[in-house]
């Protein structure tokens, strides 16, 4: 009975985990394909990481302090946990980044690459102007 009992709870938890993984999932792809393309400055970044691991794409979630600049919007400042792919970019504070911004809710983002090298290779087009 015990046995039982941990099995059902070890597979709701998977199924919870496994949901919760699938709506980080789609949001992530939905920003790269659909959001506003613009820059970031890294303003702090927490040291401390969390590896995750999406449709096969390594990222590192990061508690950073971001300086977003939109193309015809006033400059704003985010802080949250972000999604960082990893082996792309270190966001160390000054670094700058290619970010695409959820034109709804500016505080949602994704975090693309380098500033000035997210090309193609990465599936969301040219880099933004400066």
């Amino acid at each position: 009975m015990v046995v039982f009992l941990f099995f059902v709870v070890v597979v709701v938890w998977l199924v919870v985990a496994g949901g919760a993984a699938g709506r980080k999932l789609k949001r992530q792809l939905s920003l790269e394909t659909n959001g506003v393309r613009g820059r970031a400055l890294v303003l702090s970044s927490s040291f401390l990481t969390t590896g995750t691991t999406l449709n096969g794409v390594r990222y590192e979630q990061r508690t950073m302090t971001l300086d977003i600049d939109l193309p015809g919007r006033a400059p704003y400042v985010t802080s949250g946990q972000f999604l960082v792919p990893r082996g792309l970019v270190e966001p160390v504070p000054g670094a700058s980044l290619d970010v695409a911004v959820d034109p709804s809710n500016p505080s949602s983002l994704s975090i693309l690459g380098p500033g000035g090298f997210s090309g193609p290779w990465i599936r969301v087009g040219v880099p933004a102007p400066y």
